[in-house]
């Protein structure tokens, strides 16, 4: 069996990869016109589901674009398509475009949207990765603010965040921080932020401009349950760079220590308590979510 498929709606089953293809005219190629989901599965189960796809749905409603497939159809699709690639598990993405038009921005031409469904191999670190962590770099590239496009949309739009990464990357980093245009901690280019300050953690509220995060709210819920105090507050870049420990979310990773900012090192350079702590709790209550 392959490791990776991908299901297209233009075709109606999953297909390699290097035999599928959309159109040169469809929105998401040309403009990013797409909206999309992110996640993993784990027992071969797509995790946090319901959130997943409820989010996919406010986004599309956010750009206007109407989904003609229910939840279910959806769940059968992603489940043949990491069914049949016969991984173990496997990170899935879930991508709608506006579909095809003619080479204008006027959306109303486009009327039967692209669904694709990307299913590959999941590639998580090992214990070692997660004690180690993530070297990040706050970086002078600002989140795009609402007023521009709403951060709570999950469009295919990428390229502000391309470009943050990219400047971490050349300094040597792995992941990068964004802030907002006032000048606070958004979020990380592919991730949500986690400081922990006197034993309590932060994490930046929504209205800072930043991406729902699934696997943000499921670890503050978490937290709460753990006794861990943790709140949405303003980060500074300060904070973060002065914290005893840092940590990021996203819905493929989980919880992961982030161990120097800046080419500094948070407190010891490692995964700190309860960073490690919450990870593991994630890690154990990964089947409920």
């Amino acid at each position: 069996m392959p490791a990776s498929r991908v299901f297209l709606s233009t075709i109606g089953r999953p297909l390699d990869p290097a035999d599928a293809a959309v159109p040169v005219l469809d929105r998401g190629f040309l403009f990013g016109d797409a909206v999309f989901e992110t996640l993993r599965t784990a027992g071969g189960r797509p995790v946090a589901w319901t959130a997943h796809t409820e989010r996919l749905r406010r986004s599309a409603a956010g750009i206007g674009l109407e989904l003609p497939w229910s939840d279910a159809e959806l769940r059968a699709r992603v489940d043949a398509t990491h069914a049949d690639t016969g991984n173990a598990d496997s990170l899935v993405r879930i991508v709608v475009t506006r579909g095809v038009g003619p080479l204008m921005l006027d959306p109303r031409r486009a009327v039967t949207p692209t669904l694709a469904i990307l299913a590959v191999p999941l590639d998580l670190p090992d214990e070692a990765g997660y004690v180690r962590g993530l070297r990040a770099r706050i970086v002078d590239i600002t989140r795009v603010p609402a007023s521009a496009l709403d951060p709570a949309f999950k469009t295919a739009n990428y390229l502000p965040n391309i470009q943050a990464l990219r400047q971490a990357l050349a300094a040597g980093d792995d992941e990068a921080i964004l802030i907002n245009p006032a000048g606070v901690v958004a979020e990380g280019a592919t991730s949500n932020v986690f400081a922990v300050l006197q034993g309590v953690v932060y994490t930046p509220p929504l209205d800072t401009g930043i991406l729902p995060g699934i696997t943000r709210a499921a670890v503050l819920d978490l937290a709460g349950k753990l006794g861990i105090p943790a709140q949405e507050s303003a980060l500074h870049p300060f904070d973060v760079r002065c914290a005893d420990e840092v940590f990021l979310t996203s819905s493929v990773r989980g919880p992961i220590a982030v161990t120097s900012v800046d080419g500094h090192p948070i407190a010891t350079g490692t995964e700190g308590p309860l960073t490690a702590r919450i990870r593991r709790a994630y890690a154990d209550a990964l089947a409920t979510f």
